[in-house]
């Protein structure tokens, strides 16, 4: 389920639409719906960065959830770089649809060392457990 189509779409503070996908700003977390058939990169996702620091610093913890509502593909070993890039960014919660993306976490989850991440069938779920890993 797209976040248009969620009730989230309610809370939404800051969305910007590129040619990479849909990136949708909450107090306390991001989500990203990524286009299809996009490469996620380093560079492909330099804008979402620069703007995550701008709307939640530098020093404030938030989450990311990444809603597979399309198929993509990823440069795993970008996991170290985006890391460094957003030290207060301490979880990820991927929405998955499909078995070929549960592989795909499997894989990405060699390369994170500091990022807590987990798996998800549903938008809620992933927002629930998002907010748990924020609680101060």
């Amino acid at each position: 389920m797209k976040i248009s189509s969620s009730k989230l779409l309610n809370d939404v503070q800051q969305h910007f639409h590129t040619k990479i996908g849909d990136f949708y700003f909450f107090e306390k977390y991001a989500v990203v719906e990524y286009a299809e058939n996009v490469v996620v990169s380093m560079p492909t996702i330099s804008n979402m960065i620069s703007r995550s620091k701008a709307f939640y610093g530098t020093e404030k913890q938030f989450g990311l959830i990444v809603n597979k509502v399309n198929n993509y593909s990823t440069i795993p070993s970008d996991a170290m770089k985006l890391e460094s890039e957003l030290k207060n960014l301490v979880c990820t919660a991927v929405v998955s649809y499909n078995l070929p993306s549960v592989v795909n976490f499997d894989l990405e989850n060699h390369f994170f060392k500091a990022i807590n991440r987990k798996l998800f069938s549903s938008i809620e779920e992933a927002e629930k457990w998002v907010l748990s890993m924020l609680i101060e």
